[in-house]
């Protein structure tokens, strides 16, 4: 199991869709997901992305005008996971 990931969660639905074709048209891995539960969030959906891409992605995100809520950093700790707010937009 990994170490650490990001979620990043949206206002709507489909901020969702349009930041999973962006990535992965860009070749950076995204995975949608639904947001866990000890994140809110306006919208049910969320994405995980990997952590050591968090700047290249926020940039991203400013040039192609995508919306994100937040980027949340989860931490697997003896099989519980912890969320950090990583970076509240």
């Amino acid at each position: 199991m990994e170490e650490s990931y990001c979620i990043v969660t949206f206002h709507i639905t489909q901020h969702s869709l349009i930041f999973e074709k962006i990535l992965k048209d860009k070749g950076l891995e995204v995975q949608l997901m639904p947001v866990p539960r000890q994140i809110s969030s306006s919208c049910g959906i969320s994405a995980k992305v990997s952590c050591n891409k968090k700047a290249k992605i926020l940039q991203l995100c400013k040039d192609e005008d995508i919306h994100i809520d937040s980027f949340h950093r989860v931490e697997n700790q003896k099989r519980n996971n912890w969320f950090l707010k990583y970076l509240k937009k």
